[in-house]
């Protein structure tokens, strides 16, 4: 009876590790590049709600997923923010996207004196739909107690039909550089 026991724990162990992993794995993979990316419409810090589709034939857009109020993710809000002119010459909106509520993404806006909206996905949805959320996206994980309670660093270029151009998911660096993103841009701009 206590053999019978373990082999049902251990059964039932196997198959909840493997449901996760591949939950992970098909958050990990959930937007492609050529993919058409998902809508969404979030709280900003602009005093309203922001949506995806409200650029579409107007500009290119720049999602950037980062985890909070986080000095590497100040770093990565400041680099975009003293990079901005190169953006907007491209036509570039950028869309912050963190978990963080309205209320403390305006104040970290204000802080950095970000020239560009940050939305708040509270409840992940956005990240999952995109495959970002921290310690799901293939990334070395420093901080396990924030596994799946934040977004991780990712960077997703829509262009001006909603289609995802260019994806940047789990980099390493402790900034990731505007440059790398700017020449994603580049390319799709130069593009009828």
């Amino acid at each position: 009876m206590e053999r019978r026991r373990q082999s049902t724990s251990k059964l039932l162990l196997v198959g909840v590790l493997l449901a996760i992993v591949l939950v992970g794995v098909r958050v990990a993979t959930a937007l492609e590049i050529g993919e058409e990316a998902s809508d969404f419409t979030l709280p900003s810090t602009l005093g309203e709600e922001v949506s995806l589709r409200q650029f579409r034939g107007k500009h290119l857009v720049l999602i950037e997923f980062f985890g909070g109020d986080f000095p590497v993710c100040r770093a990565n809000l400041s680099a975009r923010q003293v990079d901005y002119r190169q953006f907007q010459a491209l036509n570039i909106q950028i869309l912050g996207i963190s978990v963080q509520n309205p209320f403390a993404q305006k104040l970290q806006a204000n802080s950095l004196q970000l020239p560009y909206p940050l939305l708040s996905d509270m409840d992940l949805q956005v990240a999952k739909v995109y495959g970002a959320v921290y310690g799901s996206t293939g990334a070395k994980v420093d901080f396990p107690n924030s596994v799946g309670q934040v977004a991780g660093r990712a960077f997703f270029l829509v262009d001006k039909q909603g289609i995802v151009r260019g994806k940047w998911i789990g980099e390493q660096l402790a900034v990731f550089s505007s440059e790398v993103l700017l020449q994603g841009a580049q390319q799709v701009a130069a593009k009828p």
